[in-house]
């Protein structure tokens, strides 16, 4: 049975107070967003790429078993769409080389747009561009993206899928890397992430962790259903019904 590692998409979201972080002022919330989860999922490389240092900073600031994994930067996957991507590529890399350098890096996460096709020769020549050694992860939102001839590109790589529950594409337990990575968006009518998973939702979803368990030696979930702080209220209810032991000092937040 491989090792389950659960986590958020993120940790700095001001409606998190008062359910997630206490209402008094903290001073870092990612230190004591470190005592609640084991691995956080850095959203806001997408978006925009801080300073190596921001990223040393992460390190220095979170015990040493703790994980992140982050995201592929926007420019690379939605506006560049996989080619040409060299300089960003580069730029991705130095942020995450202090990460990686002090063993806390768990992948990096590939979110591809959900308006790109799939090609195998774009797929393969940026595939081919990536590290050999750095852990990716590949969440398709695009249907021809499920196609044989691209999980047989993700199992040559050794790049995991992302498997997803969202409102659009089937949650598939697809195995194609020594690591799995799963993520729960939520599904909202309007927008995915404003969604609240019900026990009988969450209990649903044991028997598949436990299913890619034993096919891998380590499963990351991230839940990204953040609205008023739910997805680490159903992280946690996740892991209590997986029998997985809290970080020393955690709490209970008030699902």
């Amino acid at each position: 049975m491989g090792a389950i590692v659960l986590g958020t998409s993120g940790w700095d979201y001001p409606e998190w107070v008062g359910r997630v972080y206490p209402k008094h002022r903290i001073p870092d919330r990612l230190a004591y967003y470190a005592r609640l989860f084991p691995v956080v999922e850095v959203n806001s490389t997408f978006y925009r790429l801080p300073p190596p240092g921001v990223a040393a900073s992460w390190v220095r600031r979170t015990p040493s078993k703790f994980r992140f994994a982050a995201k592929f930067p926007q420019t690379i996957t939605h506006e560049q769409r996989l080619v040409g991507t060299e300089e960003e590529l580069h730029r991705f890399l130095a942020v995450l080389k202090p990460i990686r350098d002090a063993g806390k890096f768990a992948a990096a996460l590939l979110q591809l747009p959900p308006s790109l096709a799939f090609d195998p020769g774009i797929a393969r020549t940026f595939y081919e561009s990536l590290p050999r050694d750095l852990p990716v992860a590949v969440e398709f939102r695009e249907p021809s993206w499920l196609a044989p001839e691209s999980f047989e590109l993700l199992r040559e790589f050794g790049f995991a899928y992302v498997v997803v529950d969202e409102p659009h594409l089937p949650a598939r337990l697809e195995v194609t890397a020594p690591f799995s990575y799963v993520r729960w968006h939520g599904r909202g009518a309007k927008l995915w992430y404003d969604y609240t998973y019900s026990a009988e939702e969450i209990d649903a979803w044991v028997p598949r962790v436990r299913a890619l368990a034993e096919r891998t030696d380590t499963i990351y979930g991230f839940f990204n259903n953040h609205f008023r702080g739910d997805a680490a209220a159903n992280c946690q209810t996740l892991a209590e019904h997986l029998g997985l032991p809290p970080p020393p000092g955690a709490s209970r937040l008030d699902v």
